[in-house]
């Protein structure tokens, strides 16, 4: 990393916290027309210096994921994950080689279960990845581990009946508005807390917003069934406050409510399918994977559901969402099998 781009990733990273993702991008581009055909050299070494700190690293690595348009809780799973390791190989990223990521993963796969150690390979490669791609280390040591196996786990979602009684559950309007709205839409909770009255369109029927997990501000669309037209729409009306969210606290703090947390919708939708009888768990997760199997099970094809839940690639779709019941597997058995 020449010193150039030291200097712009100094200004992007002190601005990553203050400003919009778009801003960060503008910025970006402001400043490297601004510095097109110059070229910058230091009065001294201590910016270098600092460069061999991997703590300084790790904060440059965080905010061009931010400017990419990587979600904060995204970003800190990866410096999670990343300190953990550094901390425990007792090594400067310059060196670090796969024997100690190797060493890493055997010491966590006796901490965690295998799914979770998926997660970790896969935030350090993106650590490691970009330290290669920024020209800071020679090789990228994950590159050369094999691929960790994850268990199946059984994907859990509301049977029909389940999902009536859910929607049936006498509560207060917004927390019924919420249950309709998460299972008309399958979004994932941390889109359910940044969303604003703002994406909604009632008349139209649909909600337009940055996906959590997007790109370079890639926007997307998903739609209001009647029953959440409804109740969203008499919720909306209701309102008399001033905060832009979506869904508020009904509590006000100085007069006027908060948006409501991941925290508080998990604490809701848990509630509401108690309230239900439902034995699953009741987490938003569960919502979308239940909006995900409906919607195949009605002849969606696999494409359109991908852009309804934001997923990049199709094999997260069918592999982690996408449930069949026992019943609906039997019958079409029954039809694809020759009787003599």
């Amino acid at each position: 990393m020449n010193t150039k781009e030291m200097v712009i990733n100094d200004v992007i990273k002190a601005m990553a916290p203050v400003i919009t993702i778009m801003q960060l991008q503008m910025l970006e581009g402001a400043i490297r027309g601004a510095l097109h055909g110059m070229a910058i050299e230091r009065e001294c070494t201590e910016l270098s210096t600092e460069l061999d700190g991997t703590d300084y690293v790790l904060q440059s690595f965080a905010a061009n994921k931010k400017l990419e348009g990587c979600q904060d809780a995204t970003i800190e799973q990866y410096l999670l994950t990343a300190r953990r390791f550094f901390a425990l190989s007792g090594k400067g990223y310059r060196h670090i080689s796969k024997d100690d990521i190797k060493y890493y993963l055997a010491i966590r796969s006796g901490q965690i279960g295998p799914n979770t150690l998926v997660n970790e390979k896969r935030n350090l490669s993106s650590v490691f990845t970009w330290l290669h791609d920024e020209g800071l280390i020679q090789k990228n040591p994950v590159k050369a581990i094999k691929g960790i196996r994850g268990e199946d786990t059984e994907i859990v979602f509301f049977s029909m009946d389940e999902e009536i009684a859910i929607r049936d559950v006498q509560g207060s309007l917004r927390d019924r508005a919420l249950i309709a709205f998460l299972l008309s839409t399958g979004v994932r909770v941390g889109e359910a807390v940044s969303m604003n009255r703002v994406n909604v369109d009632m008349i139209q029927g649909s909600i337009t917003f940055r996906g959590e997990k997007s790109r370079k501000g890639k926007f997307r669309t998903v739609y209001l069934d009647q029953y959440a037209r409804r109740y969203l729409g008499m919720y909306l009306a209701a309102r008399t406050d001033e905060n832009p969210a979506l869904f508020v606290s009904e509590r006000k703090y100085a007069g006027e409510p908060r948006r409501l947390k991941g925290a508080a919708i998990e604490k809701i939708t848990k509630k509401v399918c108690k309230a239900a009888g439902v034995n699953a768990k009741g987490t938003v997760h569960v919502f979308r994977r239940t909006f995900a199997t409906r919607l195949v099970e009605r002849g969606c094809p696999v494409d359109i559901i991908q852009e309804l839940m934001g997923h990049a690639d199709a094999s997260t779709t069918l592999k982690c969402y996408i449930g069949r019941s026992k019943k609906r597997a039997r019958s079409e058995w029954e039809k694809h099998t020759f009787i003599a």
